[in-house]
This record gives structure tokens, sequence and C-alpha cells, in this order.
């Protein structure tokens, strides 16, 4: 390998080695910093751009004519291997990004070798390849490259219509939800579609869900629509109980759970007491 200083007309940008997305050449300016004296451009004897495409765009924009880069010969496996490495230790990777390494570089090396020179974090299965085209495609770019949806999720969001998938996708882009709540609404929009046989957006309609958006924490009251809208008879029994136990005015101190989902009769009363001599008292009157 040699440092060397080369006409930005002579450099190549190449797509088997971009991974970043969008460009973020204002990254480089603190990078540049931080490593004024070395090059951030890796070239190979092609001189094909193997990482540092975003400063190459930097120095294009300012009207350079030429910089340092260092060349190596270097296999286009180990390239990718290198720009990812680089890149998660100077820049981070987003979820897309990683994805988008995993599809140029499993053609180019086995599952063992990936995770062995990376600290991927993505188990690469049979899944994955299957939906990786899709999740790579303009309709989940967004949202992966923001994380606002987990890889779980997107797995999911992949069975789904695209109709539906994509208003699924706006949905989670425009309100935040922990990974667990996003595959929560997908396991219940599926059940609730494949029950009414009809389109997600009449559903989101007759539940205004849209009009959630505007409160201040749409997120309970989204999920609290669906999973009424999902289970009726639950919802209706639910009700019930609550204005039950509201008429029997208790105390503070006294809650009456029942078993989830009504599963068993048996309801559950808690009572909280100071000590041992109040709950003395409350033993003798209960035997009164």
């Amino acid at each position: 390998m040699n440092i060397k200083n080369v006409k930005l007309t002579d450099l190549k940008p190449v797509d088997k080695f971009l991974l970043s997305f969008p460009l973020r050449p204002e990254l480089y300016h603190e990078l540049r910093e931080k490593f004024a004296p070395l090059p951030l451009i890796i070239v190979n004897k092609e001189n094909e751009i193997v990482f540092g495409i975003d400063y190459y765009r930097l120095l294009e924009s300012r009207m350079m004519q030429e910089t340092a880069v260092l060349q190596v010969n270097i296999s286009e496996k180990d390239a990718l291997i290198l720009n990812y490495n680089l890149k998660e230790k100077f820049t981070g990777l987003n979820l897309y990004e990683k994805l988008v390494f995993i599809k140029k570089v499993m053609p180019l090396a086995g599952e063992a070798e990936v995770y062995q020179k990376t600290d991927l974090d993505i188990t690469i299965n049979t899944e994955l390849l299957g939906k990786l085209d899709l999740l790579l495609s303009t309709a989940f770019r967004d949202v992966l490259m923001n994380e606002h949806i987990s890889l779980k999720s997107g797995l999911k969001l992949c069975d789904f219509q695209p109709g539906n998938s994509d208003l699924l996708l706006e949905l989670f882009g425009r309100v935040p939800f922990s990974s667990s709540h996003q595959l929560k609404i997908l396991e219940m929009t599926e059940e609730i579609l494949f029950r009414d046989k009809c389109a997600l957006e009449d559903i989101f309609d007759k539940l205004g869900i849209w009009q959630s958006l505007d409160m201040e924490k749409p997120q309970k009251k989204i999920i609290d629509e669906l999973f009424k809208y999902r289970c009726p008879t639950y919802t209706e029994a639910e009700e019930k109980w609550q204005k039950e136990i509201k008429n029997l005015l208790l105390p503070d101190k006294m809650k009456v759970t029942h078993y989830p989902f009504f599963e068993k009769k048996q309801i559950e009363l808690t009572v909280q007491l100071q000590d041992a001599e109040e709950l003395k008292k409350l033993i003798e009157k209960l035997e009164d």
C-alpha cells in the first residue's frame, strides 16, 4: 500500500463499494479535523473508491483538483469488509446500510467469515435473504435508514400486501413505537385483515387512527383502538367489569383484578395495609 496524490478525475466512485445512504459528506469535516495527516479516501489498484465516497463528494463540491489517497491491493470482498468496519468505527452504520452490506458481501463470503471479520449484529438466515430485496426497496428505505422500525418489524411487514404495508410504514415513520409495540400492532392488524377481508385504509379510517396522531402521546390510543376492534367480545366484557367494580365504591387501599381474558371466573382482591395489627382488625371484621 502507498499514499499518493491523484486527480479527482482519476478516481472512480462505483456502486459495489457504496454503503452509505444518503451520502453524508458533512461527517467528514470532523473526521478531517481528527485525522488531518491521513487521507480519508482508500482506493484499490484500479483507483475505485473503496472507502471515503462521502469525502470524495465533499472535495468534488469544493471544486478540488486532487487529493491524497491510500492505495491498497485488495479484493472486492475484503474491500467491502474494510469499508464496513471503517464506517462502523468512524461514522456508524444505520440498519439500512447494514442490509446493503449483507446484500453485497454474501455472494462473496460465507456467514462465518462475515461474523468473524465484522461486528455485524444481524442474523443472516433464509428469511432475511429471501426478503432482502424488498427491505432494500424505496418503500422501506427511509424507515430503516432512520431506524423507525426494527428488523423484526421489517421482516413481518414484508408479509403484508404492498398497500397495507405502505400505510403501516407511514404510521411507524410518523409515530415512535417500541419494537414490541410495533410487533403487537402488526399481529393485531394481520388478524383483523384476515377476519374482515378489507383494506387497511378502511380500518384506519373507521378507527380514526390518523386523527390520533394529533394527540400528545398517540401510541396508547392507537394500540387500544386496534385491540378493541380486534377483540370486541373481550372489550365489552372488560367495560362491563370495570363498571361493576366502580359501582362497588371500594376504598383506595383495595384493588380487584380478574384472570387475563377472563379465562377463569375467580377474582383476586388485593388489600394494602400498614402493619400486622391492621391486618388483625380486618380479619376480625371478616369473621364477624
